[in-house]
C-alpha cells in the first residue's frame, strides 16, 4: 500500500466523459492509525536548461529535523544538474541515490522525460500539462493511468487556496514561481538592448548586463545592474544615441518584476506627453526613460473622436476598439517590455504590418522587444516563434519579414525565452518550495496509512489537484478522457481558420460539455483546449466551471454551425446556468450570450474571483465600479431592495444583483457569504459586528469603511484563530486619514524624531458654486449620519492641555479653519482624538487634534435646530412641521415662534434670522411630517429631499493634516499634506473616495499583498503604502510639504 491508497474510495459515474464535479469522500478511521511517508525528488531531464527543483536543501533540513523518525522515515534525491548540488541535500540529511523506489511521494518540477522511468504504484507530483488534453502529454497520462500512479499537478493546485500559517482560503494558484518571469526577462532583455545597440555602432554599459541565468542568484544579478547603472549615471550613453526610451505593457506580476530592475538603473518615469517631447533632446543622456503604457494609449473606440476612454467598456466589448499603438507610443519607445495579457479578441499591440510602415515613413527607433508575455503571434504579432535560455534573441526586420537567428541592425532584436523563472533558479526554488512545504507537512503528519483503514485531512489544495488515481481519472478531470481518445491532432496556429469559445457555469453536472464536444466531433472539427478551470461541488454547494475551446477547421460553414448548436445548447439546458462567448477568427468578432437569453460577457487570463458587496448605498457604486474592473472578479451587491442592488451591480463588468435580509443572520445571507472570496460591508456601523461573526465562521475576509467598534474588538482573537482578514476604517476618515498621516508619522520615526503636534481635519462639501442654500451643504452620503455624528462627545488635547466637549456642546465648539485661505470654513472636533496617539505612536505629542470640515455658519444653525428639539429621536406628536414646531415651543414654555427661536440662538438676533430664513426655505411652515414616529427621521428626510445635487453640481472632499515633529540634534520640521477632491459627472467626491478606498483594500487582501490576519486598519505600511500608490493612480492625491523651522539667529530648531 502506497501513499494516499488508504482513502476511501472517490465515487464515480459511468460513461467516459461524464466529467461530474464531486468533493473527496473518506471512510472513518476505524482506529487511531501509524502515518508515516518518505519523500524523493526527482532528476529534472525534460530539458537541458531545467535547475529549478520543487524543494531545497533548507526545505529538506526542515522537514527532516522536524519529522524524521516520527512521521517521515526519509527523503531521497536523484543526482540532477539542480542550481543546488546533491552534496547540500546530503548535508541537509537526505540520501542522494538513483534508486527511488523507496519513496511514496516523488516531487518534480516539469514532467518525467520518459515514461517508462514512472514507478508504479506511486503517488507523483510535477506540472504535467495534461489539463489541456495537450496531445503531446497524452502518452504520459496513459502510462500513468496504466500503471496505477496518483497524479498530482501544481497547475491545478488553485482553488481553495489554504495559507500555511493563517489557513485562509483564497482563490488563486498556490505552488508557482511569482515574479522572477518578470525580473529574469528584463535582464535578458537589457543584454539584447546591448547586442543590438552595438549592431547599429553603439558600445554602452548593456554589453556588461549577462543573461539571468549567467548570475548564481539574484543579489548577484542586481549588483551587475546596480554597476551597469552607475556606468550609465557616471559616463553617460553615447553622445548620438537618442534618450532610450523603455515602453511597460500590463500591471501584473510580471510588469512588476520587470520594473524592480529597471528601476535599479538611473531613470525617470515619464508620461507619454513628454516621452514625445524628449525625443529631440541631445546627449549624452545619463538615464533611461520609463512609460507606463495605460491601456487608453493602445486602444480606443474605433470611429470615436472622444478623448475619454472607458476601460469596462472596452473588456466588455473588445471588437469595437482597434489599435493605436503603432501611432500613439511606438514612434517614442526604443525598447517594449510587453507583460500584457492577450487572446485573439483583443486588438493586437502591433502587428506586423504597423511595424512594416513605421519603417518605410523613415522611423527605426524600436531597437529591441522583450515580450515576457510570449504569445507566439499574439500581442507583438513579429514574436515568430518561442527562443531557448542558449539562442534567446532573433532578429526581425520590418522590410522583409524575414526573421533571423542573430542580431544585426536591419531589424527589432526580440527576447521570447518561454522557460524565464529557470534562469533565476535560487530564488525560484525558493519560492515555489515555500509555498509546497505546508502541502507536504500536512501530507507527513496527516497523509499515509500503512493499514489502509481510513485517510484524514486531505488538504483540499491537494484534493481538487489530484489528476489519476487508481488505474481512472478523477471525477473533477474525467473530460480528459475523451481528448486521450481523438485522432492525432494537427498542429494549428491562430492563422487557421477557427473560432474561440468560453463557456462558464456547471458544465459536467449538467451533462452540457459533452453534448458541446459532440458536436464538434460530429461536424468533423478539430479542437484544442485552451483554459479548463473544473469547480468542485463543496459543501453540497455547486460552482460553475469555465472551459475554453479552439476550434478548427477549413470548412466555414461547420465552423458556423458549431456556433449556431452551441449556442442553441447553452440555451436549451437550464440546468447548466451557462453563458458563452465566442470569438469568430473569420470575422474577428466576438459575441456572448447566457441561457437566458441576455448578454453575459466575461473577459479571461486572470484567476476567478468573487466579492460580495452588502449594501446599496451612496458609495457603493464606486466601491462596486473598481472592483468590477478586473476581467476576472464577479461583484454580488446584495441589498433588500432589487432596484438598488441592481443599480449598483451594473457599475461592474461582472456584476449581479441579489435581494436579501441583512439586518439579521440567515441561510442566504451565510450563502451568499460562503460563496464570496470577501466581503465589502457597506452597511450601518452598527451591523458590521453580525457579519463579521458569519465571516469568522465560514473563514471568508471581510473588509468594512467604518469606525471599529468595540464590538468588532471583541472579535480580534477569532479573527485570528480562523485566519481571517477583517481590514475596517479604509474609506475617506476612516481611511485616507490614517494612510496620509502615518506615511508621514513613520517617516519621521523611521529618522529617529518625535511628533510633538499632530492635526487632521477632513470634510465633505459641495464645492464652492454648489453651496446655494442656507445650510451651506449637500449631502453625497446619509443625512442621519451627518446628524448622528454632529452630537458625539470629542475629546482632544491642546499645548498639552486635555479638552472635552459635551455632544450637546458639540457644534457649538466650531473654529474658523483656514487652510484653504479661498474658502470661508469652519472646524468641529472629531469624537476622541487621543485614541489616535497610541494608534498612531505619538502619545507625547503635545497637540492630538482630529475635526470635521464645513462652511462656516452650517454648524451655528444645525446647533440651533438642536436647541429646537429638531435632532431629538422622538415622536412628532403631529402631522404636519407646522403642528411639530408648536408643539416643540410649546414643550419648552414658549408660545411665539420667534421669541422661541431667538431663545435657542442664544438670543443672537442675526442668527436666528438666519434660522428662521432656512426654516422657510426647508418648508418647515407647510410640509407634512414624513416619519411622525421620529422627529430626527423626519428632519433628515427633509434635509435629503431639499440638500440634493442638481445635474451639473459637484461636491467637493477636503482633508488637512498639520504634524510637527522634533529631532535630537535640536532640528524640527512642520509637515502639512492636503488633499482636495471634486466630483464629475460619473461619480461623487465622496463616493470615490469611500467606495474607491474600501475596493483597493479588498484588492490588495484579494491578491495576497496583505497578508496579515485578525483585526487590521490602514495605519501599516504594507497597507498605506499600495493604497496610496492606487488612490494617485485614480486621481486622489495628496499635496505634502515640508518647512523645517528655525530660531531667531537662523538656526534650525
Amino acid at each position: 500500500m502506497t501513499f494516499l491508497h488508504g482513502i476511501g474510495r472517490l465515487t464515480s459515474s459511468p460513461g467516459l466523459r461524464r466529467g461530474v464535479s464531486r468533493i473527496w469522500h473518506h471512510r472513518p478511521a476505524l482506529a487511531v492509525l501509524e502515518r508515516y511517508i518518505s519523500i524523493g525528488i526527482l532528476r529534472e531531464d525534460y530539458c537541458k536548461w531545467e535547475r529549478r527543483v520543487p524543494i531545497t536543501p533548507d526545505h529538506v533540513k526542515h522537514l527532516i529535523d522536524n519529522y524524521k523518525g516520527d512521521k517521515l522515515t526519509g527523503i531521497y534525491v536523484q543526482p540532477s544538474q539542480r542550481i543546488f548540488p546533491d552534496s547540500q541535500y546530503e548535508k541537509a540529511g537526505a540520501i542522494v541515490t538513483e534508486d527511488l523506489s523507496s519513496a511514496d511521494v516523488l516531487l518534480g518540477v516539469k514532467r518525467v522525460a520518459n515514461e517508462d522511468d514512472l514507478i508504479p504504484d506511486k503517488t507523483y507530483m510535477f506540472f504535467s500539462h495534461v489539463i489541456k488534453g495537450q496531445p503531446e502529454n497524452m502518452q504520459l497520462l496513459k502510462a500513468i493511468l496504466d500503471k496505477n500512479i496518483q497524479l498530482f499537478d501544481y497547475e491545478a493546485i488553485a482553488e481553495d487556496i489554504q495559507d500555511p500559517t493563517t489557513g485562509e482560503l483564497k482563490k488563486k494558484r498556490l505552488v508557482a514561481f511569482g515574479k522572477y518571469a518578470g525580473i529574469a526577462g528584463m535582464i535578458d532583455t537589457l543584454q539584447c538592448l546591448g547586442r543590438r545597440l552595438l549592431a547599429s555602432g553603439y558600445s554602452t554599459p548593456f554589453l556588461n548586463c549577462s543573461s539571468a541565468y549567467v548570475y548564481y542568484d539574484l543579489d548577484e544579478a542586481k549588483r551587475c545592474v546596480d554597476k551597469m547603472g552607475n556606468r550609465i549615471e557616471k559616463d553617460g550613453l553615447p553622445m548620438t544615441l537618442e534618450p532610450l526610451v523603455f515602453a511597460f505593457t500590463g500591471n501584473g506580476n510580471v510588469t512588476k518584476g520587470a520594473l524592480e530592475i529597471f528601476k535599479l538603473l538611473p531613470h525617470k518615469m515619464i508620461t507619454l506627453e513628454e516621452a514625445k517631447s524628449i525625443k529631440s533632446t541631445s546627449g549624452p543622456h545619463n538615464c533611461l526613460y520609463g512609460l507606463m503604457v495605460e491601456q487608453k494609449d493602445i486602444v480606443k473606440k474605433t470611429d470615436c473622436q472622444e478623448e475619454s476612454f472607458d476601460v469596462k467598456h472596452y473588456r466588455a466589448n473588445p471588437s469595437e476598439y482597434e489599435s493605436i499603438f503603432a501611432s500613439n507610443v511606438a514612434p517614442v519607445c526604443n525598447v517594449i517590455v510587453n507583460g500584457i495579457y492577450w487572446d485573439e479578441r483583443y486588438p493586437r499591440v502591433l502587428t506586423k504590418t504597423e511595424m512594416t510602415d513605421l519603417y518605410k515613413r523613415g522611423n527605426k527607433s524600436l531597437f529591441a522587444v522583450g515580450d515576457i508575455s510570449c504569445d507566439v503571434n499574439g500581442s507583438i504579432e513579429f514574436l515568430q516563434h518561442t527562443t531557448t535560455i542558449d539562442k534567446p534573441f532573433f532578429s526581425w526586420n520590418p522590410a522583409t519579414n524575414e526573421a533571423v537567428d542573430d542580431i544585426n541592425e536591419d531589424g527589432v532584436a526580440i527576447m521570447g525565452v518561454d522557460i524565464l523563472p529557470t534562469e533565476l533558479s535560487v530564488e525560484s526554488s525558493k519560492h515555489f518550495g515555500d509555498a509546497l512545504l505546508p502541502l507536504l507537512k500536512q501530507l507527513i503528519i496527516d497523509g499515509y496509512s500503512r493499514d489502509g483503514q481510513g485517510y484524514e485531512n486531505l488538504p483540499p489544495e491537494l484534493a481538487n489537484a489530484c489528476i489519476a488515481r487508481g488505474g481512472s481519472l478523477t471525477p473533477n478531470f474525467e473530460y480528459i478522457e475523451a481528448l486521450m481518445k481523438r485522432p492525432a491532432m494537427i498542429h494549428h496556429g491562430l492563422k487557421d481558420h477557427h473560432i474561440l469559445l468560453r463557456i462558464e457555469g456547471h458544465l459536467f453536472d449538467s451533462g452540457l460539455i459533452n453534448q458541446i464536444l459532440d458536436v464538434i466531433e460530429r461536424l468533423d472539427c478539430h479542437f484544442e483546449i485552451e483554459e479548463c478551470a473544473v469547480k468542485p461541488t463543496v459543501n453540497g454547494i455547486a460552482h460553475k466551471s469555465v472551459l475554453m475551446l479552439r476550434v478548427f477547421s477549413e470548412d466555414d460553414s461547420n465552423l458556423g454551425s458549431v456556433i449556431t448548436k452551441v449556442d442553441l445548447l447553452v440555451n436549451l439546458i437550464d440546468s447548466a446556468e451557462a453563458s458563452i462567448q465566442h470569438f469568430d477568427s473569420r470575422s474577428q468578432s466576438s459575441q456572448s450570450k447566457g441561457s437566458s437569453g441576455q448578454s453575459k460577457v466575461s473577459v479571461l487570463g486572470e484567476q476567478e474571483k468573487r466579492v460580495l458587496i452588502l449594501g446599496a448605498g451612496k458609495v457603493a457604486g464606486s466601491c462596486a465600479e473598481y472592483l468590477g474592473r478586473s476581467k476576472s472578479t464577479t461583484v454580488a451587491v446584495a441589498s433588500m431592495f432589487e432596484d438598488e442592488a441592481m443599480a449598483v451591480a451594473k457599475n461592474a463588468s461582472r456584476g449581479k444583483a441579489v435581494t436579501c435580509d441583512l439586518s439579521q443572520p440567515s441561510d442566504k445571507l451565510r450563502r451568499l457569504i460562503e460563496e464570496a472570496d470577501i466581503v465589502v460591508s457597506l452597511l450601518p456601523a452598527p451591523m458590521h459586528s453580525m457579519i463579521a461573526e458569519e465571516c469568522i465562521s465560514l473563514k471568508t475576509n471581510l473588509v468594512t469603511a467604518s469606525y471599529e467598534s468595540d464590538e468588532m474588538r471583541a472579535l480580534r482573537s477569532s479573527a485570528e484563530d480562523a485566519g481571517v482578514a477583517i481590514l475596517n476604517e479604509v474609506g475617506l476618515d476612516p481611511g485616507m486619514d490614517h494612510m496620509s498621516a502615518m506615511k508621514i508619522i513613520d517617516s519621521v520615526h523611521g529618522r529617529g524624531g518625535e511628533i510633538t503636534s499632530f492635526s487632521s481635519v477632513c470634510g465633505g462639501l459641495p464645492a464652492p458654486e454648489a453651496a446655494n442654500n442656507p445650510l451651506l451643504y449637500k449631502f453625497s452620503w446619509s443625512p442621519m449620519g451627518v446628524i448622528r455624528a454632529s452630537q458625539n462627545d470629542a475629546t482632544y488635547r491642546r499645548d498639552g492641555e486635555v479638552v472635552q466637549v459635551n455632544g450637546a456642546d458639540l457644534l457649538a465648539s466650531s473654529e474658523p479653519f483656514y487652510a484653504w485661505q479661498s474658502l470661508n470654513l469652519e472646524c468641529l472636533p472629531n469624537r476622541d482624538s487621543l485614541i489616535y496617539g497610541e494608534k498612531y505612536g505619538i502619545q507625547s505629542a503635545k497637540t492630538i487634534f482630529r475635526g470635521t470640515i464645513r462652511y462656516q455658519g452650517f454648524s451655528s444653525l444645525l446647533h440651533v435646530f438642536k436647541n429646537m428639539g429638531i435632532l431629538d429621536d422622538r415622536e412628532t406628536g403631529a402631522a404636519t412641521w407646522h403642528d411639530a414646531i408648536e408643539n416643540l415651543q410649546g414643550d419648552r414654555g414658549f408660545h411665539d415662534l420667534r421669541s422661541f427661536i431667538l431663545s435657542c440662538a442664544g438670543n443672537n438676533k442675526e442668527l436666528a434670522s438666519r434660522v428662521y430664513s432656512c426654516m422657510l426655505w426647508l418648508g418647515l411652515k407647510i410640509a407634512p411630517v414624513s416619519d411622525p414616529s421620529s422627529i430626527v427621521v423626519s428632519f433628515c428626510d427633509l434635509l435629503e429631499q431639499h440638500l440634493q445635487f442638481e445635474d451639473g453640481e459637484r461636491d467637493m472632499v477636503l482633508m488637512h493634516h498639520d504634524i510637527k515633529a522634533s529631532f535630537d540634534d535640536g532640528s524640527a520640521e512642520s509637515h502639512s499634506c492636503s488633499m482636495q477632491l471634486f466630483g464629475d459627472d460619473s461619480m461623487t467626491a465622496m463616493s470615490k473616495t469611500v467606495g474607491y478606498t474600501a475596493a483597493i483594500g479588498t484588492k490588495l487582501i484579494l491578491e495576497g499583498d496583505i497578508a496579515k490576519k485578525g483585526l487590521l486598519l490602514p495605519t501599516t505600511k504594507d497597507v498605506y503604502t499600495p493604497s496610496l500608490d492606487l488612490l494617485h493612480k485614480e486621481g486622489i492625491i495628496f499635496e505634502e510639504q515640508v518647512h523645517e523651522e528655525y530660531d531667531e539667529v537662523g538656526h534650525v530648531v
